[in-house]
Formats: C-alpha cells, structure tokens, sequence
C-alpha cells in the first residue's frame, strides 16, 4: 500500500505552532493532595485566633481559653476524559518529518502515535487544571459544568466584601480616580480577613494600561527616592505574550508593604474554537497566601490501583480494528485561605 504524503512538492521540516506557556494559575499551587476516595475533603478553619493572652495574678490558675472550630467540606469532582483514537491506518502513513517513502515501521509509528494522544491528552487536562485555579483564585469559587455533568459550583467561601465592582468617577479611567488608594483598601481588607499580606498583583490588560496613566503612578516612578528599588514599565509591553512580570514597587524601609506586578492575557479555546480570555481585561487580581492546593479524587477505574492525579490506558476494540488511548482525571484547585485573594473591576 503506497504511503500518504502531504501535497507540498518539497519537505523542509516540520513546522509546529510553538504551544503557549502554561500554568501560570496552577503553578501557585503550594501542594498536591491525591485522595483514595470518590469525594475531596477539606476542613475551613474559622477566623484567625488573634486573641490576646489573658492577664491573671501569679498566684491564680490560668484561664482555659475557649477552641475554635472548623468545617469540613467536601466535593465530588468532575472527571476529565480525554480520549483518542489509534486507526491502523495511521501506522501505515508517513508521519510528519519522516523521509519520504518511510523509514519508520508500521510498530514505531504506533507507538508514535499514542506517545502524541497521551501528550495532547496530559496538555489538556494542564489547562483545565490552570483554568479552575485561576477561577478559584478570582473569584473564590470554581462552577464545574459539562455535557454529561450537572452544573455546580464550589464555594470556598471567599468574603463578599472582597469582590470589589467601581463605579461613576471611581473607575480608573475618569481623572478623579485613585488606584493606589483602591488597592491599599483592598489589600487591607484581605489581610485583616486572610491574615496575610497581599503581595502579588495580576492586571488585566486594560487595567494597567489604566493604572500606569494615572498621575499618582506615574510619580512613584518620577520621584523615586534615592536607593528605592521601585520599578516598573509605565506602558504595557507585552503584547503578544499570556503574562508578564512588569516590576515591582517598594513600600517602606525594607521593602515592607510592596509588591511584584504582572500583565496577563492568556485565553483558552472554547467548545467552539472561540479564543476566550481567562482574566478580564478590566480586572486586577490581588494574591497573597492563598495555599492553593492541587487536589485530585480517586479514579473510579477497576484498572487503577492507587490514588493519582491522572490515570492513563488504552484497550483494542475488534470490530473495527482500533485501539483507544484515554487520560482520567478527577481534579479541584482548593484554596483554603480564600481571604487572602480580591478582584477588582476597575472599569
């Protein structure tokens, strides 16, 4: 049987769309956590014990002090299939790159072949894991919809007062608008909620475009004092790219209260092959301690012994010859210090 060929003439190479960074949500991530059950567990531990120790006389005995408690949650995640299929024909054709007339067997291009599926298959599930931590991270919450799946959503119970909407001269684009002090408050309120700094801010693209044309911005970088390690790019340069780390600006001595500033545009196809943006461009994401955890259910497959984050196989089927390559995995990004995170719809 004669090998396909592409129609070009001549074949200099193989030519492949370089793939977009990823993980720039889910590398957040502190931990990864497998569980051997259907449902992920997880424990909220109530407000920060910020009490202060009791004063009594030497001579008296010491107050017992009352627990604070906690409420354990759980969610059955979704599962994540990807599958393909591996058509005898493809062993038989010439795969990109090899000589003309072959020069791989019918056996290694095979294995070629389900080395590609389970690649593609793992990218995927990278991205959808990427997705719900960014979801998690913005809003405080994942929703988890599918074909076959009924829509939910997880509530990691974020503050609502950390979910911040500007209005009429407040938004950044009117002259009166003041984002250094929207973004001390809101870094102020998560800390006094999350009990730790904010110290990582993620812009939208019309966002920074929005805050480094502010007046008071742009003095941080004309008046900067002698030995401050302030700096940062005052027009967005990264156009083109999923996310950029733009600077940092310094607060007190020490660098105490600063924080480092990042860009971020990255996009993922739809069901429909429509590029959809992850992060809205109006948006500003504040991220202090949010110990972002990777948490994964069990596969409910009578081929995987032990709990892992994804479980690969293949099977034949004789009628028509084909074998299938599949990817199974039961994910959740869970936050579990939801305070230590805001949005800010500046526009």
């Amino acid at each position: 049987m004669a090998l396909g060929i592409y129609s070009t003439h001549e074949l200099m190479g193989v030519v492949r769309r370089l793939p977009q960074p990823k993980g720039f949500w889910k590398a957040m991530a502190a931990r990864v956590y497998t569980s051997d059950r259907e449902k992920i567990y997880f424990d909220e531990l109530g407000e920060e014990d910020r009490r202060l120790a009791p004063f009594v006389a030497p001579f008296q005995q010491g107050r017992v002090l009352k627990e604070l408690g906690y409420q354990t949650k759980s969610f059955k995640p979704a599962y994540l299939k990807p599958k393909g299929i591996v058509h005898p024909q493809k062993t038989l054709m010439r795969r990109p790159g090899e000589a003309f007339g072959g020069e791989m067997s019918p056996a290694q291009r095979r294995d070629a072949v389900i080395a590609d599926l389970l690649a593609s298959q793992r990218d995927m599930i990278d991205r959808r894991l990427d997705w719900m931590a960014a979801q998690a991270l913005m809003f405080g919450s994942v929703t988890v919809e599918g074909d076959d799946y009924p829509t939910q959503t997880v509530d990691f119970g974020r503050d609502s007062s950390l979910t911040y909407t500007l209005a009429g001269t407040a938004q950044w684009d009117d002259t009166d608008a003041d984002p250094l002090g929207d973004i001390k408050a809101a870094r102020l309120n998560a800390y006094n909620l999350g009990s730790y700094p904010v110290r990582k801010l993620i812009f939208g693209a019309t966002a920074w475009e929005l805050f480094t044309a502010n007046a008071d911005v742009k003095a941080l970088l004309s008046t900067q004092v002698r030995g401050s390690d302030s700096n940062f790019r005052a027009a967005s340069l990264n156009a083109g790219e999923p996310w950029a780390f733009e600077g940092t600006i310094v607060g007190g001595p020490g660098g105490q209260g600063g924080y480092d500033l990042y860009t971020y545009q990255g996009t993922y196809r739809d069901d429909s092959g429509t590029a959809t943006s992850i992060l809205h461009t109006n948006d500003v994401i504040g991220i202090g301690e949010p110990d972002l955890v990777e948490a994964y259910g069990a596969i409910l497959d009578l081929d995987s012994l032990a709990p892992v984050p994804m479980f690969p196989k293949m099977w034949r089927e004789n009628d028509p010859s084909a074998e299938y390559v599949m990817t199974q995995s039961a994910p959740l990004m869970v936050p579990m210090r939801p305070n230590s995170t805001f949005r800010i719809r500046v526009a």
